[in-house]
């Protein structure tokens, strides 16, 4: 086990800390490095420690991320508490959902609260958001899954570690579903719901008074819509005239559930249950998910908004050609 001092840190925290402030001061690593007795190697290593325990913050302002007509654009069209805009260098979908991340870890641990339940739909965009959180002192703070697991019997390695991030960031209990999220019936899921553990689950996931969540085209949620449990007619339909989902409800342009029989399966947190809770923080970019963002605001489904410059000036557009008409 490693030392640490009465400040919680290790001799490791303590070096990278002098190689930082030295380095940042203008010096070049191998100066650093005969100041302090290191091999160059090192001097990269403890700069790396340094920027991963949160030592080091690197801020950048880009005016295209505080584009007030813009944002205020978005928030009086959709009555949004507030809109965080990204703009990263590259718009490949991992740079999109780092930046968004990065962002929504921002906004999100700068509202959370000793006492807080905070309710948590999985998806690569929330994976990105927990990766980017830092540790923040709280207590009594409850994470709370809104939906069933996509891949069963087991839950997967990716939604495991973003439950341990936001565990250890946030010094919370977490409360996980343990079921699949599309079941074979209506009957079934009304069954699962009954079960204590699961009912105690969704009792605290209404009651979140924070929900983090992303939406999905349809083109981007393969691993749910090719679910066994959804069948070929139903895969057909939902191609057809869907835009995408939320929480795995699966919505038309106008955010509308297209399969009610398809939605009374669906093990999670209900959209009416979604739009009750009083902080909905949704967290999506990419110019797939325009349409399936547009529905989730339209219908009041989020009141914070992390979304990209170039699908958010989309959105802008978007929502002036709907109002015209």
């Amino acid at each position: 086990m490693v030392k640490k001092d009465r400040l919680g840190m290790t001799r490791r925290d303590h070096q990278s800390l002098d190689v930082a402030k030295l380095y940042y001061s203008g010096l070049s690593q191998s100066e650093i490095a005969n100041i302090l007795h290191v091999s160059r190697p090192n001097i990269s290593k403890l700069l790396t420690h340094a920027k991963a325990r949160g030592f080091v913050k690197i801020r950048i302002d880009d005016p295209r991320e505080q584009d007030r007509e813009l944002i205020d654009s978005l928030r009086s069209a959709f009555s949004l508490d507030e809109v965080r805009l990204v703009s990263p260098p590259r718009r490949r979908d991992i740079d999109i959902r780092k930046a968004l991340g990065q962002a929504g870890a921002d906004l999100f641990m700068g509202m959370v609260r000793d006492g807080d339940a905070v309710g948590v739909y999985w998806s690569r965009t929330i994976q990105a958001l927990t990766a980017s959180l830092q540790r923040k002192s709280l207590q009594r703070v409850d994470v709370v899954q809104v939906g069933g697991n996509l891949r069963m019997p087991s839950l997967d390695l990716s939604t495991l570690t973003s439950f341990r991030e936001l565990r250890e960031s946030l010094q919370a209990k977490v409360h996980m579903i343990g079921h699949p999220i599309v079941l074979e019936s209506a009957g079934a899921k009304l069954a699962i719901e009954r079960e204590e553990s699961v009912s105690r689950v969704m009792a605290l996931a209404r009651r979140a008074r924070i929900v983090l969540y992303s939406v999905g085209s349809v083109s981007s949620v393969a691993t749910l819509l090719h679910s066994p449990l959804i069948n070929e007619d139903e895969r057909e339909f939902l191609i057809e005239h869907s835009v995408g989902e939320i929480c795995a409800h699966f919505i038309d342009e106008d955010g509308r559930v297209c399969l009610p029989d398809l939605n009374n399966r669906t093990l999670g947190i209900s959209l009416p249950d979604l739009r009750r809770n009083e902080q909905k923080i949704l967290v999506a970019g990419g110019s797939d998910k325009l349409q399936v963002v547009y529905a989730a605001l339209l219908r009041g489904y989020a009141n914070r908004l992390v979304i990209d410059t170039v699908t958010a000036r989309k959105l802008h557009a978007l929502t002036k050609k709907k109002q015209s008409k």
